[in-house]
């Protein structure tokens, strides 16, 4: 006769080494080995009730402004902060106006590149005219890959607020300084990647700041050479070389004393749109803070912004985020920074981009990153500006996984970073977004009137 408790020890024991067995799993971390990858086992995840936005705190609920416009199908209108509701209104009024219009979008890995900054500065100059690719730096690590401008530079002691040694107090708006020896050259090429607006321009200017004794040569489309002599000034100037421009090359003939350039603009003299790529690499926009007061104050007299444009969020946000306080405290203080030397600049506030993982076999948004989002729409909020939900904005062509999985692809398979087919669509639907805007602030002030 079989012995049924043998037989039911043998079950008992067989499902305790199953448990024992799944709660060890939970121990083990992602890790790879060779082509293999261990993704951590959730053995809770069917029962484990996700959190989301709507479960949040009502503090982590989305806010909405005071006073809400309409907005069309398949449009992300952007969310105006401000006491007046005028958040954006000098920039529009400049873009009316059909004078010489400056755009700065900064940012970090999203817009690397001229990642959809290249698209949108060709969309407006393509409707509103002005040629060449606005500010670069004399050189930087995406010089390889930028597809709107091809630059190279020698000799020069170069300096990225990333770096382990680097002085806050010679950083530039765009994150880097470069400081000259005798024979430096750096030089710069159109490239037509994104049409004939990037094929020339009428004006390079160069920036810098020196105690003295400053020689340089510049040298258009490896022709016409002249020579330029500085004295010194506690200001940053700006050097200006015109002509048919589609390549520029600088010689430092001597770097005078205590001198530091930040970078060349090649644009066309007084019209059309302008578009300054200030992309970073691994920042979180704090360090915007850091640019001294002087520095800012001193662009702004040289080229003074009609809209800035702040989109960061991919070196903050994690996987399970949650509060993001300190961050909303010290990215308040950027952009009350930023109002206090650029007070002439309208801000528009970009989230952080869409960001997946895989969850119960599917991918969707982080929700560390959904949280971020909260955080950042109420920074805008807190400092009355504009502001932009860019995780809605790709939702309506199916979110990063669609980006990821259409064909062409439109971003990699880190899905985070967009690739230029993704900067493309994202600068179409800024580019119509920021004119159904305008349209609507016009007939406003016609019935105002």
């Amino acid at each position: 006769m079989p012995d049924n408790n043998n037989k039911i020890n043998n079950v008992l024991c067989f499902v305790a080494a199953v448990v024992v067995g799944s709660l060890l799993l939970l121990l083990i971390p992602d890790f790879k080995l060779g082509r293999f990858e261990f993704k951590k086992v959730d053995v809770f995840a069917d029962i484990r009730k996700n959190k989301n936005i709507a479960d949040a705190d009502s503090a982590d609920i989305l806010l909405k402004p005071e006073v809400v416009d309409a907005c069309k199908s398949g449009m992300v209108c952007f969310e105006d902060f401000s006491a007046s509701h005028n958040a954006l209104n000098r920039f529009y009024d400049a873009l009316l106006s059909k004078k010489q219009v400056k755009i700065a979008y900064f940012g970090d890995s999203f817009i690397e590149g001229d990642l959809l900054t290249g698209s949108l500065r060709y969309l407006f100059q393509e409707k509103y005219g002005g040629n060449g690719v606005g500010f670069v730096p004399i050189n930087c690590i995406t010089a390889g890959f930028r597809t709107t401008v091809l630059t190279s530079a020698n000799g020069w002691d170069e300096y990225c607020l990333t770096d382990k040694v680097f002085d806050r107090n010679k950083q530039g708006i765009s994150g880097y300084y470069f400081i000259p020896k005798i024979n430096s050259t750096a030089t710069f090429s159109s490239r037509l990647d994104y049409g004939k607006q990037t094929d020339t321009c009428t004006e390079a200017s160069f920036y810098f700041i020196t105690n003295g004794n400053l020689k340089f040569t510049t040298a258009i489309n490896r022709q016409k050479q002249e020579q330029h002599t500085a004295i010194g000034s506690p200001d940053i100037q700006k050097v200006s070389v015109f002509g048919n421009i589609g390549h520029i090359k600088i010689t430092i003939d001597n770097p005078g004393i205590n001198t530091v350039f930040f970078g060349v603009t090649l644009d066309d003299k007084d019209k059309g749109i302008i578009v300054d790529n200030y992309s970073l690499r691994g920042v979180s926009g704090e360090t915007l803070k850091s640019v001294p007061e002087k520095t800012l104050q001193d662009f702004d007299k040289l080229r003074s912004y009609d809209l800035i444009i702040l989109q960061y969020g991919l070196n903050v946000a994690t996987k399970t985020g949650n509060k993001y306080d300190y961050y909303k405290k010290r990215m308040a203080n950027v952009i009350n920074y930023l109002q206090k030397n650029l007070p002439n600049s309208d801000l528009l506030l970009v989230s952080v981009g869409d960001r997946d993982e895989k969850l119960n076999g599917e991918m969707t948004t982080m929700q560390g990153v959904k949280n971020l989002l909260v955080t950042q729409q109420a920074i805008a909020a807190e400092c009355g500006i504009a502001f932009w939900n860019l995780i809605d904005v790709m939702a309506l062509d199916g979110g990063m996984a669609e980006y990821v999985k259409s064909k062409p692809p439109k971003a990699n398979l880190d899905y985070t970073h967009i690739n230029k087919r993704g900067g493309e669509l994202i600068a179409l639907h800024l580019f119509e977004t920021i004119e159904y805007e305008k349209e609507k602030y016009l007939e406003n002030q016609k019935r105002k009137h």
